[in-house]
């Protein structure tokens, strides 16, 4: 049997789509979930007014900006396409006005994102579709 004029390439992009999309899907489920089991604190505090970092934006605390800064971004090659690697689509915590969100999720033993990837494999698979046996966890180790 011979198939001529097979184009595979053809269909790369709709796959492409495709794929991004229920990969969008499950990492807003683990934000989600992150946001869930983020710590909120109770006390709000304006920017340092002398000191050392007197002025600074980031010395302000606003009560739940952790929480708040948990996002989904997709990314981007420079032509607007998703990168053709396994890392683009992320789950991301804190930002310049929050750059607590690594110290509270490796230092003060209160993780919110690792316990939120692990309780949600289950949920990922199925957004996935993947019917492997496998964990995701074993693919870390």
């Amino acid at each position: 049997m011979r198939v001529e004029l097979w184009n595979p390439e053809m269909y790369d992009e709709t796959f492409e789509a495709a794929t991004m999309e229920m990969l969008v899907e499950a990492a807003e489920f683990v934000a989600k979930e992150a946001r869930r089991k983020c710590p909120v604190g109770t006390k709000s505090r304006p920017i340092y007014k002398s000191g050392r970092y007197a002025g600074e934006l980031w010395t302000a605390r606003d009560a739940g900006a952790l929480q708040k800064s948990i996002r989904v971004r997709t990314k981007l090659s420079k032509s607007g396409k998703p990168l053709k690697r396994r890392s683009n689509v992320r789950v991301y915590a804190g930002n310049y006005l929050v750059y607590y969100a690594s110290i509270v999720e490796f230092y003060r033993n209160q993780a919110f994102l690792r316990p939120a990837l692990w309780n949600s494999i289950p949920q990922i698979k199925n957004i996935v579709g993947s019917e492997s046996k496998g964990s995701l966890l074993d693919y870390w180790k």
